[in-house]
């Protein structure tokens, strides 16, 4: 597999990459994690598998995009379902590996890269498993710069790159292609569906594209805002620094974006439904936090739906969608995602701008606050706390 790859690299005239070893995809895997906004599921489950592929010598290489040709065929392995039975179904690597082969065959080409599909707990790891195990590269990128609840929020669609074909399998052999041309929501309605038939969880490979297409639509080097994220979040371990400080110095470095620490709680009451039936496999509610230190007096009030969506502080509105929410342990750094959450749990509330991608009218009108339902008109969250 690593002849091949090495191979494979060699014939796109590709010199520098970075191969990934089980320190720089622990630390991926930390990064992607604050970056989910609070979902993504549990990172140990696609880390214990990238752990698997290089104990059994595969190797994992990440390259830039802009270096792959426009014609290979890529495409996003990933899950979709509820959190909660995801971490108590974990996969094999049969299961996606299997959704992997089938879209090849649907296609009729064999797939010669993996993108992950959003910087999520488990989702970016995923594809960086999955690339070692088919012995193709990953690339620098993704569709969001963090994670969402549904199919069709990517920039890959702001850019009409659809999600169809998507192949969705589960670990009894069961196989489903939804193929729905454009219309991208019809197949994630369906996908849904399906991980609901098979149990809650489903296992993909979706949004095959070009390399063209990869180029075009995807937020690029996205892996590498998540690696340095990660590494930051260590050294400030090692060095008994301020994890929230080394982050928002890390997101500023990477991407000149300014982060924003907007508060610090503990929990304090929880509304929360568990990835059932009514709520279409999602974690869906609210989460109150009461103010420490700075923060004394004042309430915090977040929704989720499998990701932070839109905080209130004081009933004052600080962050919309697709903006980012990360609440973060305030000595590890450690994420605080939605499916983990409990009562009495201290964080602090970092809020970061989305990606210039993801923040386009077609943005706006897929993944913003009145997609889901809210009646305030997006406004970025630079100008939310810029008086704060």
């Amino acid at each position: 597999m690593s002849d091949r790859l090495f191979e494979t690299l060699k014939k796109w005239g590709i010199k520098n990459y970075k191969i990934i070893d089980k320190e720089a995809i622990k630390e991926i895997t930390l990064g992607a994690s604050i970056l989910a906004t609070g979902g993504g599921g549990d990172p140990e489950i696609g880390l214990l598998w990238a752990y698997k592929v290089l104990d059994e010598g595969k190797t994992i290489v990440m390259i830039d995009p802009m270096d792959i040709p426009d014609d290979i065929l890529v495409a996003s392995p990933a899950t979709l379902g509820a959190p909660v039975v995801l971490t108590e179904k974990p996969p094999s690597h049969e299961v996606l590996s299997n959704a992997i082969s089938n879209l090849e065959r649907y296609m009729k080409k064999n797939l010669q890269a993996t993108i992950p599909i959003e910087c999520g707990g488990v989702n970016s790891t995923l594809a960086y498993a999955a690339a070692g195990e088919f012995g193709v590269p990953v690339i620098d990128v993704d569709g969001m710069n963090r994670a969402f609840p549904e199919l069709q929020m990517t920039s890959w669609v702001t850019f009409g790159v659809n999600a169809s074909p998507t192949v969705s399998c589960d670990d009894r052999g069961n196989v489903t292609i939804i193929d729905t041309k454009d219309d991208n929501k019809m197949a994630e309605n369906i996908a849904r569906r399906v991980a609901m038939a098979y149990g809650g969880i489903s296992w993909i490979a979706t949004y095959p594209m070009t390399g063209k297409q990869v180029k075009e639509a995807s937020i690029l080097n996205s892996q590498s805002i998540a690696w340095e994220l990660g590494k930051a979040v260590y050294r400030a371990r090692a060095k008994h620094l301020d994890p929230v400080e080394e982050m928002l110095k890390s997101l500023k470095a990477t991407r000149n974006v300014v982060g924003i620490k907007a508060f610090k709680g503990k929990i304090i009451d929880i509304s929360r439904e568990f990835g059932g039936e009514s709520s279409k496999g999602f974690s869906l509610g609210k989460v109150k936090m009461e103010g420490l230190e700075d923060y004394k007096g004042r309430i915090a009030e977040i929704d989720f739906q499998n990701e932070w969506l839109i905080l209130k502080i004081d009933g004052k509105t600080r962050c919309l969608p697709p903006d980012l929410i990360a609440i973060v342990d305030p000595e590890t750094g450690e994420p605080i995602r939605t499916d983990i959450m409990k009562y009495g749990y201290r964080g602090t509330i970092i809020l970061i701008p989305a990606h210039e991608r993801m923040r386009s009218p077609k943005g706006i009108e897929l993944f913003g606050p009145k997609y889901f339902g809210y009646k305030e008109d997006y406004v970025p969250v630079e100008e939310l706390n810029r008086e704060v």
